[in-house]
């Protein structure tokens, strides 16, 4: 038991060491990580619009895209964030809300917010 203790210590301590390697080395090649709550997604497939929207967005190098959970089955699309880490040389945060403004169809129109930096 002491040894399965240990073990998954030592996976802890790895992840969390990847992590902030990960994240000293996006700081130090200019790229930056912004949330973005999203309105107006209805579904799975305004889900995938805006996902691939945003990494269409020259400098965008990962979207991560979370929406929220009603009950235990259903998803609450009110609650969707994006998270998506860029290179501020070559996109901005104005860039970003315009690719998902633009994925809006005419059954749903999208608006985006910054929600943290």
């Amino acid at each position: 038991m002491w040894r399965s203790i240990q073990i998954a210590l030592l996976v802890g301590i790895t992840t969390l060491s990847l992590s902030g390697l990960q994240l000293w080395a996006a700081e130090g090649q200019g790229l930056q990580t912004v949330t973005l709550r999203i309105d107006g997604m209805t579904c799975g497939a305004c889900v995938k619009d805006v996902q691939g929207a945003l990494a269409k967005v020259s400098g965008v190098s990962a979207v991560e895209i979370t929406v929220g959970k009603k009950w235990v089955f259903f998803s609450d699309y009110t609650d969707v964030r994006a998270s998506v880490t860029f290179d501020q040389e070559r996109a901005g945060v104005e860039m970003l809300m315009r690719a998902v403004e633009s994925a809006s169809s005419p059954l749903s129109a999208y608006k985006a917010r910054v929600l943290s930096k």
